[in-house]
């Protein structure tokens, strides 16, 4: 009888050590804290991007104190400052705002507190404020749906919408203008 105990104890002994065994514990899948998805392929931190056109001249450049990309569909831009070059020429035009998006059709989206500033300072259209804005970096055309503002040396104008042409250097608001002339004789 003490050989049958002392099986039946080996037996349900390997059973217990079979069924709970602290060294095969069994882990879950970890999921992830984020969604791979939403995560950009790489980031930069006060980085400056430059863009030339076909004849290999500087089209544009961009300042953004930071910058995600991703997946080759587009790069969001933080404080974006553009500097707008025309064809062969020297910087004409700046433009910043809080955000901008470049999608892969030479488009840029800018957002929240856009403002054109004029480099050259005997330019008649000094500054122009919008909330939002299209620019397309192939044709230098701008379009924006949003109320805008243009400041120039002795006028202001207000409307809503713009089309704008950086090299033929044309701007038209679209509807609702209004324009406040100064008559300054010195």
């Amino acid at each position: 009888m003490n050989r049958a105990v002392v099986l039946i104890c080996l037996f349900f002994g390997s059973c217990i050590l079979l069924f709970w065994n602290p060294f095969w514990s069994v882990t879950s899948v970890k999921t992830p804290l984020t969604n791979t998805k939403n995560l950009p392929d790489f980031t930069a931190t006060d980085m400056t991007l430059r863009q030339y056109d076909e004849e290999g001249f500087l089209s544009a450049s961009v300042n953004a104190k930071y910058m995600e990309h991703y997946n080759n569909t587009s790069t969001t831009f933080t404080k974006p400052s553009y500097i707008i070059y025309p064809k062969q020429g020297d910087a004409k035009w700046k433009i910043d705002a809080e955000i901008g998006i470049f999608d892969q059709q030479h488009r840029v989206l800018l957002k929240n507190n856009v403002t054109i500033s004029a480099i050259d300072p005997d330019e008649k259209v000094r500054v122009i404020k919008t909330s939002y804005l299209e620019l397309n970096l192939s044709t230098m055309l701008i379009t924006s749906d949003e109320h805008v503002e243009i400041a120039g040396k002795q006028f202001r104008i207000t409307g809503q919408g713009l089309q704008a042409d950086f090299k033929q250097q044309q701007f038209e608001l679209i509807k609702d203008i209004q324009a406040v002339y100064e008559n300054n004789q010195s």
